[in-house]
């Protein structure tokens, strides 16, 4: 071996990337101009300099992208830059060995074939656009300056400034070297092909489940730019968000044997713990949609839950700053659209699994959904905004619950809430007509939806303080209204659209209506809303395994409760006015204990309590898509200084929702709303 080069004496210790690594450099210690681990990774190993104010030092000489491929005599080319901009295919039997820029993101194919523009439906205010992705796409990779959003989108949220004292000089970036691309190793390359992630459906398939997703998926989780793919050449779309929505839309479709929706989320899975998405949003939102898998139920501890997801979406949510108001921001919109998916993910897992929230809002200043926030759409910004806003009731309502003590201190304000929430639906997402008799309005899937939710807060906020008394009035009501709504989505074949939370309130409401099987007057009206909800729980298993657990749950219950000998014929009514006003907007056709339970109550009843109340809570709302609501009421000055109480007392909960923090760990859990269900199972005796 020839004896080691003498070098000459220098000051750095360190290459560019050992340095930014934080790893020992035997640059000084090799032969040649390349250290051991730069050689091995196949990085250029350029020396770091020591910076020094009073010197300037020349820039580097520009890289050069190598691409070694394997050729018939094992020699190796180089491709310019520029030429690789132009994009380059890549056999799929070709040998890989991919340095310098080439490793730094991974895309759909370059290699297009011909492609129309994507098209956009305008149906119920959301468009549906069709991709024209070729089906023969070959592994392509790009650089990532022509990919990413711009370069402050990448830099991470650093709150300290906000906490130190403002006259103490603070320079977050100083010192801070550029960032080092990320770079896919071979190795890495391997393991994609391996697992098939630059495969995607043929075209028929791949425009099937967008569509699926923007009419499904889209309203109730608006966290895809329509520009990331509508704009983009196909061989700039992200392969992670393609796979994801995929998922999404495959979860919300027609099984298709050939294209399961477990090899779309397998795809996106390793595509992101690979890092192959550079943007740091993108990444996000794609994330945000793999809680469409949640392939088992909340009892198995797993790391493929959407309960799992939503965390790791919160941690990036913190780091890009998503939960400050975005102003000035070009991609304002956006950031508040993703923070709320966020956000009402948070209170429906933790409805649905009574785990602490992820969440407080009061850490946090995103102002709320407008339609500017949807490019001046209407109606899909007053669907999203009425969805976040009984959402977080709901979840509220549930930490307060698992406070034991905490729901009496805060159930006033939770209805409050409900209340003013219910009187400032839009007109398109009501229920039934404001007319006599309060007939159904033309069926509206997304209302329905929203109405279930609503349903089933009035049933956790109305059970009866003490397991031992009678059921509540109100509960059974609610109940049966939910029942009569899940009766439409099977008469419509609609189950199959609806997501994993669904089987909490069929469980919710399933109870509610057990705990009247011991009336003989109600027993078989329970016994039809019953079947029901078991009916809709045994769908909604084909799909989502959590609904396995509730259906076993309700089965069991019933089998026990019917064997217990009847209390009467119909439990005592206790239906005070003011509860009354919660249902004055509805009419019988969707519950079939509205008139046993109305025939039962006073037949003149006073409701000027809520009335007043109606004033403090509606005055001075702000709602973000609609107009202001106007109130043309005479109250005297007693009322009105009850009524500027109300409005200070309820104040915050019209701008962002009161989250009660902080949160705790309750115990041992057992599946879905078995937090719920406790005290359920001991006012039946067991």
């Amino acid at each position: 071996m020839p004896p080691k080069e003498q070098r000459a004496r220098r000051t750095v210790k360190a290459c560019v990337i050992c340095h930014k690594k934080k790893v020992r450099c035997d640059i000084d210690d090799v032969l040649g101009d390349t250290c051991t681990g730069c050689k091995r990774d196949g990085y250029d190993c350029m020396p770091r300099e020591r910076k020094r104010k009073r010197f300037t030092f020349s820039p580097s000489p520009p890289a050069r992208l190598h691409v070694s491929s394997q050729n018939g005599n094992g020699s190796r080319s180089e491709v310019s830059l520029a030429s690789f901009r132009e994009g380059i295919s890549i056999p799929r039997n070709a040998g890989l060995n991919l340095n310098g820029d080439a490793k730094r993101r991974i895309s759909t194919a370059n290699s297009l074939t011909e492609s129309s523009p994507l098209e956009c439906h305008h149906e119920r205010g959301y468009p549906t656009p069709h991709t024209s992705i070729p089906s023969n796409i070959t592994e392509s990779v790009l650089p990532s300056s022509n990919l990413c959003s711009p370069t402050n989108a990448n830099v991470s949220y650093l709150g300290r400034l906000e906490y130190l004292r403002n006259d103490v000089p603070v320079h977050d970036d100083a010192g801070v070297p550029n960032k080092v691309p990320h770079r896919l190793s071979e190795t890495d390359l391997e393991i994609l092909r391996v697992q098939r992630v630059f495969e995607l459906p043929p075209r028929s398939v791949r425009e099937s489940l967008m569509d699926a997703f923007w009419m499904r998926c889209y309203p109730w989780t608006p966290v895809v730019e329509r520009s990331w793919i509508q704009e983009r050449p196909a061989n700039q779309i992200s392969l992670l968000l393609l796979h994801a929505i995929f998922l999404a839309g495959s979860r919300v479709s027609a099984l298709l044997p050939n294209y399961p929706p477990e090899d779309f989320y397998k795809r996106a899975r390793v595509l992101f713990w690979m890092g192959a998405e550079e943007d740091p949003i993108i990444t996000i939102a794609a994330a945000c949609l793999l809680h469409w898998w949640n392939p088992e139920g909340p009892e198995q501890v797993s790391l493929d839950t959407s309960s799992f997801w939503l965390r790791i979406c919160i941690g990036l949510a913190y780091q890009v700053g998503l939960h400050r108001e975005p102003a000035g921001k070009a991609d304002a919109g956006l950031r508040r659209r993703i923070w709320w998916s966020l956000v009402v993910r948070d209170c429906l897992i933790n409805a649905g699994h009574g785990r602490p929230r992820a969440i407080d809002l009061k850490l946090a200043d995103v102002s709320p959904i407008t339609s500017l926030d949807f490019e001046g759409l209407l109606a899909p910004a007053n669907l999203f905004s009425t969805y976040v806003g009984i959402s977080c009731i709901l979840g509220d309502l549930t930490q307060s619950y698992l406070r034991k003590h905490g729901l009496q201190q805060h159930k006033k304000s939770l209805e409050d809430r409900l209340f003013r929430w219910l009187k400032t639906i839009p007109d398109a997402l009501q229920l039934c007509h404001p007319i006599e008799g309060r007939p159904l309005k033309a069926y509206n899937f997304e209302a329905r939806q929203l109405h279930v939710q609503y349903f089933i807060v009035l049933i956790i906020l109305n059970r009866s303080s003490d397991p031992k008394f009678a059921p509540s009035t109100a509960s059974l009501l609610a109940s049966s209204f939910a029942a009569g709504i899940f009766e439409d989505f099977m008469a419509r074949d609609e189950l199959r659209y609806l997501g994993p939370i669904f089987t909490f309130y069929c469980l919710t409401a399933g109870m509610a209506q057990l705990s009247c099987y011991r009336y003989t007057r109600l027993v078989d009206i329970a016994e039809e809303n019953l079947g029901i909800i078991g009916k809709a729980l045994q769908e909604l298993s084909k799909r989502w395994p959590s609904a396995v657990g509730s259906l076993k749950h309700l089965m069991d219950v019933r089998e026990k409760v019917t064997q217990r000998p009847p209390l009467g014929h119909f439990p005592d009514t206790s239906f005070p006015p003011s509860t009354q006003e919660f249902f004055s907007d509805f009419g019988p056709d969707l519950c079939r204990m509205w008139h046993p339970i109305h025939q039962r109550l006073p037949t003149a009843t006073s409701i000027a309590s809520r009335e007043l109340e109606t004033a403090g809570i509606l005055q001075g709302l702000r709602i973000p898509a609609t107009q202001p609501v106007e109130l043309d009421m005479s109250v005297n000055s007693t009322a009105q200084q009850q009524m500027l109480a109300n409005q200070e007392t309820s104040a915050g909960a019209t701008v962002e929702p009161t989250l009660l923090q902080p949160q705790e760990w309750f115990g041992p859990y057992g599946g879905i709303g078995n937090w719920l269900l406790v005290d359920w199972d001991q006012g039946f005796g067991w």
